[in-house]
């Protein structure tokens, strides 16, 4: 009862106080405690010894309609509320200093409702917008409109102010984006200066970082599509990947190191590490496989597919490897390499064609060939036993009768040998410990060109020296010669057999006489016969 009386004369103290003076002074004494309590349970207290204030019942604050109703502050500042702007619906939850702000609101009930900011100055611009969420210090500190937005990190999305449907996790993540929407970004910096770029997803540290205006582009990594200023329609996996695109559009770059320095090149693919890698302005390239097409920089419309294809690769365009190191040295332009190692030797060599394992042209700087296999090749097969090429007449000038046939032909040596390949030995030297056992027949290089320059005819192309340390012959150059050369024979023998034809018949104009002659003889015997007989038998009948 004391107790009770006390509480009742410390009020009626205070109420006094209150209308008697604005000031009101109650000094505890050393662990003396202040407390307002029913008569069993503490409801307030306050403890001099540590200064603490003791809330032991819930805090029922009005709905923040104004600037001084239903706010918690720290110093000057206010600290948290739950403003509803009037005409909205509300459900605003702002912690932190000055986050949010007491003018946001709308004509219509969603404008300026359903938004949530925690952290110093998040929020604290907004006037008509809805269904935000920012987390950190300034995050969404100058988004005015803009709705659905979600920010979390320091500064994160800070410079927003209309753009829409934004989502942005960790520090200064799209700090720069001031009307673009519909990005994702994720990672400290990701998405930093976008300002109006849209459809962008950025996963990882600076992803994107640079990108401004840029969109539709997806970035996946540490440093990913990191310089991307204005590029689109961009997909990058993998740290540093793309890190030096700046306005390259269409490219998509998948593994570590891929298209790192491409900066404006258009449609590139990089699936690999260090795929690409090198790339600044090349276009329309197509790379698969570890450092596949890596030192590619301003070549286009490359494929290559395969461990070290197209590894050394700069500025030749048009070529196309499958295959481990298939082109790995080209330079040049308009090659196809299929196979294991095939085309590797190639370097400024054009329009070449090598198919199979190590399959390689007469010489690195070769142009126009096709080749088939490798040396260990011996036997094409096909379901044709020829190969049809161009021939039309149009297209040729200059038509005339061949000039070399049989003469030419007689001065070839077709021979027969075995093989001892120089590159079957260690130093490239045959010495015949692995010389073939079957023999074969053939040409010797040196002698069709020897023929061939013997009869000014150098032109028949019988001998490929493209590399001098591997001569090699076109025997498929000879068929017009020897077709020419049998046309000869046979009209050598057609003249024989006119001459024959001439001989004979006029053998058989001389029989025909003899023959007359000789018919002509027995008549006369005949009649010689008649006059012997009878004159025999006038003289028996003299008798």
């Amino acid at each position: 009862m004391k107790s009770i009386s006390f509480i009742f004369i410390i009020c009626n103290l205070m109420i006094c106080n209150l209308l008697i003076s604005q000031n009101i002074t109650n000094t505890l004494g050393t662990s003396g405690v202040f407390k307002i309590k029913d008569a069993a349970t503490d409801y307030l207290s306050v403890n001099q010894s540590n200064g603490y204030l003791t809330l032991n019942r819930s805090l029922a604050l009005p709905n923040t309609t104004t600037f001084s109703t239903g706010v918690v502050f720290k110093g000057g500042n206010s600290f948290l509320h739950n403003y509803q702007g009037t005409g909205t619906s509300g459900f605003n939850t702002f912690l932190g200093i000055n986050s949010g702000n007491f003018t946001l609101g709308g004509t219509v009930s969603v404008e300026g409702s359903n938004n949530t900011g925690v952290g110093y100055q998040s929020l604290s611009s907004l006037t008509t917008g809805f269904q935000n969420s920012a987390f950190g210090m300034n995050s969404l500190f100058t988004n005015s409109t803009g709705n659905d937005n979600s920010a979390f990190g320091t500064a994160s999305m800070k410079n927003n102010t209309t753009g829409l449907s934004n989502s942005a996790f960790g520090s200064f993540s799209l700090h720069f984006n001031t009307t673009g929407s519909s990005n994702s970004s994720f990672g400290a910096s990701s998405l930093f200066s976008n300002t109006t770029g849209n459809y962008n997803s950025a996963f990882g540290y600076m992803s994107l970082r640079g990108n401004t205006t840029g969109s539709d582009n997806s970035s996946f990594g540490y440093f990913s599509l990191t310089s991307n200023s204005t590029g689109i329609w961009n997909s990058a996996f993998g740290s540093n990947s793309m890190y030096s695109n700046t306005t390259g559009g269409g490219n998509s770059a998948y593994g570590f190191y891929t298209l790192n320095k491409n900066t404006t090149g258009v449609q590139n693919s990089a699936f690999g590490s260090s795929t690409l890698r090198n790339n600044i302005t090349g276009n329309d390239n197509s790379a698969f496989g570890y450092t596949s097409l890596n030192s590619n920089t301003t070549g286009s419309g490359n494929c290559a597919f395969g461990f070290f294809s197209l590894r050394f690769n700069t500025a030749g365009f048009n070529n196309t490897a499958y295959g481990y190191q298939s082109l790995l040295n080209n330079t040049g332009n308009y090659n196809t390499a299929l196979g294991y190692n095939a085309g590797s030797t190639i370097t400024t060599g054009a329009n070449l064609t090598c198919i199979g394992i190590d399959a390689a042209p007469s010489s690195p700087t070769a142009i126009d060939q096709v080749t088939l296999g490798n040396g260990f090749v011996n036997s094409l097969r096909c379901n044709v036993q020829t190969i049809t090429s161009l021939s039309d007449a149009r297209d040729k000038k200059n038509i005339k009768e061949l000039s070399l046939g049989l003469d030419f032909i007689a001065k070839l040596h077709p021979r027969q040998f075995n093989w001892d390949k120089r590159e079957w030995y260690d130093d490239n030297v045959s010495e015949g410990s692995k010389m073939k056992e079957a023999p074969t027949a053939g040409f010797i290089a040196q002698e069709l060109d020897d023929a061939q320059t013997t009869a000014g005819a150098e032109w028949l192309n019988l001998v490929l020296k493209d590399n001098p340390e591997k001569w090699e012959a076109t025997y498929g150059n000879l068929l017009p010669v020897m077709v020419k050369a049998i046309q000869e024979l046979k009209s050598e023998k057609d003249n024989e057999i006119a001459e024959l034809k001439t001989e004979n018949n006029e053998l058989k104009d001389k029989l025909a006489k003899f023959e007359e002659m000789q018919n002509l003889l027995a008549l006369e015997v005949e009649k010689l016969r008649s006059i012997n007989s009878e004159t025999k038998e006038i003289k028996l009948t003299e008798k």
